[in-house]
């Protein structure tokens, strides 16, 4: 996940120039903020990068602040979850409804430290 200030610009980049395409997008007027799910053609509408757009930013984010982590999508979150765990991987946020939406996501930390998102498809949320 990338975050963006100015959505515009960020799809011109990244639709216009680099060739990917709009999987998805969702509104989230309770946090103020927009997801934006892309993808290259022929992936069989798999997500490759996914951009956040906080609608009251006015300033630039600073270098490393903007961005926030990785996001892997899984079948069954609560059984990867737990499989993880088993392996001794940490797990920052247990399985749960995000905030301003339906999809389950959790989170783990990479061997560094590095958060990592999981979730499931919408159509399970």
């Amino acid at each position: 996940m990338i975050r963006v200030q100015d959505l515009d610009r960020a799809l011109g980049f990244y639709v216009g120039l680099l060739g990917m395409k709009i999987l998805r997008q969702a509104d989230y007027p309770g946090g103020r903020f927009t997801n934006i799910f892309l993808g290259f053609p022929g992936q069989d509408g798999q997500t490759a990068l996914e951009l956040t757009w906080n609608w009251d930013r006015a300033t630039p984010y600073p270098a490393g602040e903007n961005f926030g982590h990785l996001a892997l999508m899984v079948p069954d979150l609560v059984a990867a979850m737990d499989w993880l765990e088993r392996r001794g991987v940490t797990i920052r946020t247990p399985p749960r409804r995000m905030a301003h939406g339906t999809r389950m996501i959790g989170f783990v930390l990479d061997p560094e430290g590095i958060p990592i998102e999981m979730m499931e498809p919408l159509d399970q949320a």
